[in-house]
């Protein structure tokens, strides 16, 4: 089989590319001459199968090796391993499933990762079934989506087929002057390959959960491409339709009014009262713009009246506005802004017993309003 490597291992032009590199490291990990799985000859009704490893195999070596306590973690690592193809049964049933028994594995070669040949293209998978068709039915049949597969493909690479089936013919010829041991491995380390690249309706491939491919398939109504594609186009167009801009001018006239304001409350502009501390040993300007003082400036007070949001960013200006409230019997409004405000900021830990401490003062404040009604009613 020839695959064109378009993207290797050492440039990450494509999806899930670290995650990709995670799972080899594990594998390399897990071929390693000393520390690695056991590889033995084993039997497999008259065949015999060279560096295979079981499940139990497997297992014990990930619990060990990676600190995994949980058996069912173990097993569900070894399925996703299993599932991107780093190693296969050698039986013909194919599942990828692990279980910690004494079913045979193989390591897949590297040539046949997938993150080695990614765009593995339709002329590869052409040809290696035109190949099975080729061979004994009995051994390697194609199935029915496999059959309709392979005439689309025949329709589709009309124009090339003669170079389908002359590579085709070749590969069997090489695959005779194997021995028998060895075409088995081979057969089922290719199968292995392809079914992760190009699945069938009954079993889902790993490549199916790539971004791209999931993005294709956000929405189940549209099940053409382009017509999905045109939905989105339209729904971007409407979306910087009703998209509220303002001119650069205008935006550079608001900065400039904003300058303007502020420019005199502004230390860096040289607008200090009664001197420079920066320049000066006074201190004077910190004592006065504290967050709390007695008796604030004028100049502090003044801010206050550009916005509400100034005065409330002011310790002092929230004081001054909390004796106000009091005086006109609406504090408690403050006090439930003070405390949203202070739930933004307060510890995870801490949040639950401060939404609670809201609610109770929320249920005092309606009990106080309705005794307040029913007076106003007898009076």
């Amino acid at each position: 089989m020839e695959i064109s490597h378009n993207h290797l291992l050492s440039k990450p032009s494509y999806p899930r590319y670290f995650a990709f590199q995670k799972m080899e490291n594990v594998i390399k990990a897990m071929q390693h001459r000393q520390t690695g799985i056991a590889l033995k000859s084993q039997k497999l009704f008259l065949t015999t199968i060279s560096n295979a490893f079981t499940g139990e195999d497997l297992i014990d070596w990930l619990e060990k090796n990676l600190g995994i306590d949980d058996i069912d973690e173990a097993l569900h690592l070894a399925t996703l391993l299993c599932r991107f193809g780093y190693f296969f049964q050698v039986t013909e049933n194919g599942s990828t499933s692990v279980k910690e028994d004494s079913e045979l594995y193989r390591f897949q070669s590297p040539y046949f990762w997938i993150s080695t040949n990614w765009n593995a293209g339709q002329t590869d998978y052409a040809i290696y079934l035109l190949k099975r068709t080729m061979r004994n039915q009995e051994k390697h049949a194609l199935n029915d989506s496999e059959i309709s597969i392979l005439e689309d493909l025949r329709k589709k690479l009309a124009h090339q087929w003669d170079f389908v089936k002359m590579q085709a013919d070749y590969q069997i010829k090489v695959l005779k002057d194997r021995k028998k041991a060895e075409k088995t491995f081979l057969d089922s380390q290719e199968k292995a390959f392809w079914k992760n690249m190009r699945s069938i309706n009954e079993s889902s491939s790993v490549l199916e959960e790539d971004i791209r491919v999931s993005m294709m398939q956000e929405n189940p109504k549209f099940s053409k491409k382009d017509e999905f594609i045109r939905k989105k186009i339209h729904f971007f167009e409407q979306s910087l339709k009703n998209r509220v801009r303002t001119k650069s001018s205008q935006a550079l006239q608001s900065l400039c009014a904003y300058s303007e304001i502020y420019n005199e409350y502004d230390g860096f502009f040289g607008h200090c009262q009664p001197s420079n501390p920066w320049i000066s040993d006074d201190t004077t300007m910190w004592e006065i713009s504290a967050p709390l003082v007695d008796q604030p400036t004028q100049l502090r007070v003044k801010k206050w009246l550009f916005s509400f949001r100034d005065l409330l960013s002011d310790p002092t200006g929230v004081r001054e506005f909390m004796k106000f409230c009091e005086l006109e019997f609406s504090v408690e409004n403050l006090k439930f802004y003070l405390a949203c405000q202070a739930v933004r900021r307060v510890p995870t830990s801490e949040l639950l017993l401060l939404v609670h401490k809201i609610y109770k003062y929320l249920k005092f404040c309606l009990r106080l309003m309705k005794k307040i009604s029913k007076f106003k009613n007898l009076e």
